[in-house]
């Protein structure tokens, strides 16, 4: 072959390559057109000219109209292909059955193959999902974990959540997931709520409007849909959804004047999906067994109609108790529809849900106008997200653009800025020993009997003082257990608490278990009367202290992140001097706002 031949064949497999892209290319961040800005005018949005969205519609039958509404759960860990639970995800895809998929706990790469198997596998892209209120790390491991929502609000910076937010929807969109469950911009005006709580920005509507605006222009303005949730409001409750259907006999004039403002502030920046809760409200819907997320009064009425929102609504998981409890899966899907919702999440029967769809739309209980006007909106949204072009991910990307040195570092700095010291009694922190061989005693109390926590925490203690000694007290600990500790609280020269009382689904419970309460109580009184300085760290809830309000030194974290920890122990050492602010009250104690600026000896204020 001469040099010009060679020179010719060349060209021919450039110019070849140019019209063949590779199938796994890096997404963008957002598309082109959009990127520079996260506020969307819904009214708009939706309604504007979408060839590629209406011309798909065209061509969809009943049954694959449907499908696009269902969004399934699966695990993100790595599955072979004829793993039950992955045929079963496949068949669904393959059918048409469902428009996406919700990935729950998984890692890194396998969460990114799994996502372009099942791509690859869909006629239609797959709008994929996740909950990632604190970071990608609450579902996929060795990602950016950060401080919950509660701790950015302790910072009084809203940029954080930003920022947080960015980067987000990065490691996000690198994995192959588009849409974030979160921000939760319910108004945490119930201390003792088992399942809301720390993920609250705050009980201020002001606050909460803030941190959460911030957080959704992060998410949208790098191509990731935001959620609002959980609508109406879910922070004045008692009862986890998970386990029971919380039921708010609230009118709808006290619902404007908390709880719904959030969600108006959120539909104003342009949020692009709302997720309904499933919270009984009789004085709206005359039922104490319907929930939200099933009442055209609540989805159709107050968030279509009242408050205007033309996005997309998304059911909470659908096999929640708060659902289940009084509606078979089939009902539930067809009411859910009938309602307003858009995307129906998590059914625990998808192909039941499917059926049920299918036979009401058959049957005019449902419209087909109603379903193109859900499908079209689903549409326009995997357009907007540009995965109509390419769905799939660039798996050699990975490593440039998830769980990054700067992401931990923003992360570390957030937690700095939020960690909240409330009192510090005879300003017994910074914590000196007079010898150094003298003992500091860390006890871990955690509520959970199926999470371990706190060694990270103790490594770093140990790091800092000679004479170190950690107890862990769980649910299963007995008299034994708890006796001994006393007796070896009584012989060292500090104890530090660091107490793990945070709020999990499905547990639906609120602070330490009654033993683990009267312990700390035994040992406050025991420290005190020995004069023995004591710490008290709330790595969870920071309403922990209204159980024990004679604690000489209270410190919140709002979360057991581990910059969160690392936070804490600075500023036991000395190391870092406080400066988070409470994002909410709690009752008879602190005010909203309360927090020591550095180590002043004296609580800041009691409230009233």
């Amino acid at each position: 072959m001469n040099r010009y031949m060679l020179l010719l064949c060349v060209m021919m497999l450039c110019r070849a390559a140019v019209a063949q892209p590779s199938k796994e290319l890096t997404v963008e961040l957002a598309p082109a057109h959009e990127r520079h800005s996260a506020q969307v005018d819904m009214a708009t949005f939706f309604s504007r000219p979408s060839p590629w969205a209406d011309s798909v519609l065209a061509t969809l039958t009943l049954e694959e109209k449907i499908g696009q509404m269902l969004v399934p759960q699966s695990s993100s860990y790595y599955q072979s292909a004829d793993n039950p639970d992955f045929e079963y995800h496949a068949k669904l895809v393959r059918d048409g059955k469902v428009g996406g998929i919700i990935f729950s706990r998984g890692d890194v790469y396998e969460l990114a193959m799994l996502s372009n198997r099942f791509q690859k596998l869909a006629k239609l892209p797959l709008l994929i999902s996740a909950d990632m209120e604190w970071g990608v790390s609450m579902r996929i491991n060795r990602t950016t974990e950060f401080p919950f929502n509660m701790a950015i609000a302790a910072t009084r910076k809203p940029d954080y959540a930003y920022k947080i937010a960015r980067v987000i929807a990065a490691e996000a969109r690198a994995l192959g997931i588009h849409q974030n469950f979160a921000p939760s911009v319910d108004l945490n005006n119930n201390p003792r709520n088992p399942i809301i709580n720390t993920r609250s920005f705050s009980e201020s509507i002001m606050l909460t409007n803030q941190f959460s605006a911030a957080f959704i222009k992060g998410l949208q303005s790098s191509g990731m849909i935001a959620t609002a949730k959980h609508f109406p409001g879910h922070g004045d409750t008692d009862i986890d959804s998970h386990k029971d259907l919380p039921v708010l006999t609230f009118e709808k004039s006290r619902l404007k004047a908390l709880e719904l403002k959030p969600f108006k502030h959120a539909i104003e920046q342009g949020v692009m999906s709302v997720m309904t809760g499933h919270l009984a409200l009789p004085k709206i819907t005359a039922s104490e067994k319907l929930p939200a997320t099933l009442s055209p009064d609540v989805v159709g009425k107050m968030l279509r109609d009242e408050l205007g929102f033309k996005g997309l609504i998304v059911t909470d998981a659908m096999e929640m108790r708060g659902v289940k409890k009084n509606f078979t899966t089939g009902d539930a899907a067809i009411q859910a529809v009938l309602a307003g919702n858009d995307v129906i999440l998590m059914s625990p029967d998808v192909e039941a849900a499917h059926a049920a769809i299918v036979g009401a739309v058959q049957t005019a209980t449902i419209s087909i106008e109603k379903i193109d006007r859900a499908v079209r909106k689903i549409l326009v949204l995997k357009e907007w997200l540009g995965i109509h072009r390419n769905r799939l991910v660039s798996i050699d990307s990975i490593e440039s653009r998830v769980g990054l040195a700067v992401n931990a570092l923003l992360a570390q700095e957030v937690a700095d800025k939020s960690v909240t010291l409330l009192r510090n009694q005879n300003s017994i922190l910074p914590l000196k020993l007079a010898d150094e061989k003298d003992r500091v005693l860390n006890i871990s109390l955690q509520t959970s009997e199926v999470c371990t926590v706190g060694k990270n925490f103790y490594d770093q203690l140990e790091k800092k003082y000679r004479n170190t000694l950690r107890l862990q007290m769980t649910p299963k600990s007995n008299e034994m257990n708890f006796k001994f500790a006393l007796q070896t609280a009584e012989k060292s020269a500090a104890v530090v608490v660091s107490c793990y009382a945070d709020i999990r689904a499905f547990e639906g419970k609120f602070g330490l278990d009654v033993d683990q309460a009267k312990f700390l109580k035994r040992l406050i009184e025991l420290t005190k009367t020995k004069n023995i300085p004591l710490v008290l760290i709330s790595f969870g809830t920071p309403y922990l202290v209204m159980e024990f309000p004679d604690v000489p030194v209270y410190l919140c974290t709002y979360g057991a992140a581990r910059v969160s920890e690392t936070a804490a122990l600075k500023v036991v050492v000395g190391e870092l001097e406080p400066k988070g602010k409470l994002p909410i009250t709690i009752p008879k104690l602190f005010k909203l706002g309360d927090g020591l600026q550095g180590f002043a000896p004296k609580e800041t204020s009691a409230a009233q």
